[in-house]
């Protein structure tokens, strides 16, 4: 039987300092696995990050400062194997750049979500994306079919983006999803929020 997957992209500055809003957002979406762009990074970022997480009903998975303010969460029907936190050169730190990773199974099919924030000129991005994408290829073996919510990636023709989708489509806006997971549909959320359905391929 087919396994669809929920997931939601969303970026945290547009709830300005109101994280509580942010968390029902990320509750109302039902989803199984969430990445959240523009996440709490400076002071306290990680009692914040989890108190997000809790309030929307979710947990940590990994990001945070050490990914470029790139936030994942999961449901506890979700399992996760590997992770990885990656910083980019060219960031601040107000605007950081960088990448949250995870490896994850729903059902017993695994694919893999990255959030990554782009920052910098042309050839900048570029070099980021090309560091995300080894960092996805050598984070488990077999190189499960990725997600990859990416914001900063400018408009199509770029250089960044063509990258992104070297090996996935772009779907809407800043999701770039494999070509081995097929899309069911697409949700616009107010505040910026994109709820993507997926179908996972057969576990067997």
């Amino acid at each position: 039987m087919p396994t669809a997957l929920r997931l939601l992209s969303v970026d945290a500055q547009d709830f300005g300092r109101d994280r509580a809003a942010l968390a029902r957002a990320i509750a109302a979406a039902e989803v199984d696995v969430a990445c959240v762009h523009g996440a709490p990074h400076l002071l306290r970022w990680r009692s914040i990050c989890a108190a997000i997480g809790r309030r929307s009903g979710l947990v940590v998975v990994t990001g945070g400062r050490l990914a470029g303010a790139n936030l994942l969460l999961s449901g506890l029907g979700v399992d996760v194997t590997a992770v990885a936190d990656l910083t980019f050169s060219g960031g601040s730190v107000l605007t950081p750049a960088g990448a949250a990773i995870a490896a994850l199974r729903l059902r017993g099919v695994e694919f893999v979500l990255a959030g990554t924030t782009l920052v910098g000129n042309a050839a900048e991005r570029l070099a980021q994306v090309r560091q995300l994408q080894t960092a996805i290829d050598g984070l488990v073996p077999g190189a499960p079919p990725a997600v990859v919510s990416a914001v900063g990636s400018d408009r199509p023709g770029t250089a960044a983006w063509q990258a992104l989708v070297e090996y996935r489509v772009g779907v809407v806006e800043r999701l770039f999803v494999d070509g081995r997971l097929d899309v069911l549909g697409t949700t616009a959320l107010t505040r910026s929020g994109i709820v993507l359905e997926l179908e996972l391929p057969d576990a067997g």
